[in-house]
């Protein structure tokens, strides 16, 4: 499984739907952000994803 690597400028509902298909396909996801916004954009993601 990889790492799903998450910046300040990604879209949300893209990185929401890659944790979603992660999560169905091996039961967990493993995602990383560095800095306020890249984690700002990770949680928004993770609320949509769940």
């Amino acid at each position: 499984m990889d790492i799903i690597k998450v910046s300040s400028t990604s879209r949300t509902s893209a990185v929401a739907g890659a944790i979603a298909g992660v999560i169905r396909e091996h039961k967990h996801a493993e995602v990383q952000a560095i800095g306020a916004g890249a984690v700002n954009q990770a949680v928004k993601a993770l609320i949509l994803a769940t």
